[in-house]
């Protein structure tokens, strides 16, 4: 893998949040709601262009070409809030491929001057919380004290988070770069869990020190409780009346 600068901003110690699809889409989603709302700039990627479509497109018999030079794993960067992001479409799910991405995105932010790397992440839990809670990760003591001093609770006992966002911050260590990981509670590891979305970019725009907009993701939240819960009374509703029935016959 290369890391290819396409132009390469001024830059003041900045953070750096990065962010690929996993348990509950918490990471991505993250980055995404980040990036809507600051608008950062494009300034480098990893080209990957086998991993393109493994297919040829025709028109009238024609062939199309394809633009192979977009990479799905892309840097941007706020001026305004001195914040990297890095955004990756996929996970490779192959140890070797993974190791080798979350290096590279350590590489980036050596030679970018980054202070601070942080990714926010699912954390499984067996049932349904109301409010999920959001521990904290860290390369050092210092960070966990940091952490608890913004109120943020550190995840107890021992822990293995694989993928490239949790790979990332062992990452930064070796590259003498601070890292924090945030675990939010889902329930939903296999689905887009946007209540646990909605607590992991809350905990990490406060660490940040940015004041992002929540409204919309709150909206949604708010949206996905109301519909969790009616179907839930609508399983016990269904269940009552079979109940009901089986005591009749």
């Amino acid at each position: 893998m290369e890391l290819r600068f396409l132009n390469k901003p001024e830059m003041a110690n900045p953070r750096m949040l990065v962010g690929l699809p996993g348990m509950g889409m918490v990471a991505r989603t993250t980055v995404n709601y980040f990036m809507e709302s600051l608008k950062p700039e494009l300034f480098a990627d990893i080209p990957m262009p086998y991993l393109s479509p493994s297919m040829a497109f025709f028109e009238k018999g024609v062939v199309v070409p394809i633009d192979r030079d977009i990479s799905p794993f892309q840097f941007y960067y706020s001026q305004k809030e001195n914040l990297v992001l890095f955004s990756g479409d996929i996970q490779f799910g192959s140890i070797t491929k993974d190791n080798e991405l979350a290096e590279k995105i350590a590489e980036a932010a050596k030679l970018c001057g980054v202070d601070t790397i942080y990714t926010v992440i699912a954390t499984h839990v067996q049932k349904y919380v109301e409010e999920p809670e959001v521990f904290g990760l860290a390369t050092s003591p210092e960070l966990l004290r940091f952490l608890e001093s913004k109120g943020t609770k550190i995840a107890d006992g021992s822990l293995r988070i694989s993928g490239v966002n949790g790979l990332v911050i062992e990452y930064a260590l070796r590259k003498g770069i601070k890292g924090i990981a945030l675990l939010s509670e889902t329930a939903f590891p296999e689905a887009l869990d946007i209540k646990a979305c909605h607590a992991g970019i809350k905990k990490v725009s406060e660490l940040l020190g940015i004041n992002i907009d929540l409204g919309r993701i709150e909206i949604e939240a708010k949206k996905f409780d109301e519909g969790f819960k009616k179907y839930l009374k609508d399983i016990q509703e269904k269940k009552r009346k079979e109940e009901d029935l089986g005591y009749i016959g």
